[in-house]
């Protein structure tokens, strides 16, 4: 199991815009499962919608990208030399949401679980399923790609695009 602080390190989200607290299952390259405590309290309630309040399904998306660049992220990239196989080095873009489905909303109070596995990729990018559960039902489901960039020292990107594709994860 990941804590948010072990997460930190692997992936560069930080609150308010962390939306995984924990990782309860990792295979790096395969699977991760995440939960995220949909606290009443969050000041997005007060918008969306005051009296009736759901979870965006936006954050849902948001919240399975998190979770497949952790899955990602755990995994040492290869022909890398060993002093530079480091989490944290590399940081995984969301490119494409593809077929994403809302089957229920998602009311605050719960517990989100987020299921990513690797479907198909490369070292530059990767086809992730993603389902989201509360309970035993499933709430969204969908595929995302993710690019893998390398990220220098200070946090700056050296992809070779000149950040004309993916946006952070």
């Amino acid at each position: 199991m990941l804590d948010k602080d072990q997460l930190t390190r692997i992936i560069p989200h930080r609150p308010p815009f962390l939306w995984i607290d924990r990782v309860r299952e990792l295979k790096p390259g395969v699977l991760c499962i995440a939960e995220k405590y949909i606290d009443p309290q969050d000041p997005l309630f007060t918008g969306h919608f005051p009296g009736n309040a759901l979870f965006p399904g936006v954050l849902i998306i948001e919240a399975a990208a998190q979770t497949g660049a952790v899955m990602l992220g755990a995994s040492p990239k290869p022909n890398e030399p060993d002093d530079q196989k480091l989490p944290g080095r590399w940081v995984h873009l969301l490119a494409a949401v593809n077929s994403f489905k809302f089957l229920k909303p998602v009311s605050p109070g719960i517990l989100l679980r987020i299921e990513a596995k690797t479907v198909a990729g490369n070292e530059l990018t990767a086809l992730v399923k993603a389902v989201a559960w509360v309970e035993n039902r499933m709430v969204a489901r969908g595929e995302l790609m993710l690019l893998t960039r390398r990220q220098d020292i200070e946090g700056t990107d050296t992809g070779r695009d000149n950040g004309n594709a993916g946006t952070d994860s």
